[in-house]
């Protein structure tokens, strides 16, 4: 069987459609819901990320269908530190993987990196994505930051709370309270029955 012919293009507002198509897929897969996915992923504003200053979207096709794509901005880390290429989003459909399209779409990154005069690029990739890490790792990518994220709205609440006597206080009677709960005797939960849901794999 021949293999597919794979191609790497940037996208461009033409593209918007299929390229929200395929991004909706992308963010079914890591749980977001269909009606979310498609709020957020509307053609005008794919658009409107295409036309962002500093970010490149490219496409990959696989005989013709378009099959994944990346994601790639212009990222500034700290005052004097040159600027570096991100990988924010790589995305290939279930159908098209293990066919080298991943590679393909990472080797025009290096390319857009190379034409854009960026000595370094990187990926952001979950911590907890194990499969995803063991393969950038294998393509040299090391280990750099840890990068934490939270609400703005969480964080003016912390700053606005923080109250170092208040979180010893706080600390202190959580403490307490566990080791209340451990040295109370146990009373045995009445039996309840279960109801196993069948997985869908099986």
């Amino acid at each position: 069987m021949a293999r597919p012919i794979i191609s790497v293009s940037k996208a461009s507002d033409e593209h918007a459609g299929e390229l929200s198509a395929l991004w909706i897929e992308s963010a079914l897969s890591s749980g977001m819901s269909h009606e979310l996915a498609a709020r957020v992923a509307n053609a005008a504003r794919i658009q409107e990320a295409l036309a962002r200053a500093g970010t490149t979207v490219l496409l990959a096709r696989s005989d013709g269908s378009l099959v994944g794509f990346a994601v790639v901005n212009t990222r500034n880390h700290g005052l004097l530190e040159p600027a570096a290429l991100a990988i924010d989003e790589l995305y290939v459909a279930a159908a098209a993987r293990r066919q080298g399209v991943g590679s393909h779409v990472l080797a025009a990154v290096a390319r857009v990196a190379e034409s854009e005069g960026h000595e370094l690029v990187f990926a952001n990739v979950a911590a907890t994505d194990k499969l995803s890490n063991r393969y950038f790792a294998r393509l040299g990518f090391g280990a750099s930051v840890t990068r934490r994220v939270v609400p703005t709205g969480v964080l003016r609440r912390k700053l606005a709370g923080a109250d170092p006597a208040r979180d010893m206080l706080l600390g202190r009677r959580r403490t307490i309270r566990a080791r209340a709960r451990v040295a109370a005797p146990s009373v045995p939960a009445p039996a309840r029955s279960l109801t196993l849901r069948r997985s869908a794999a099986s």
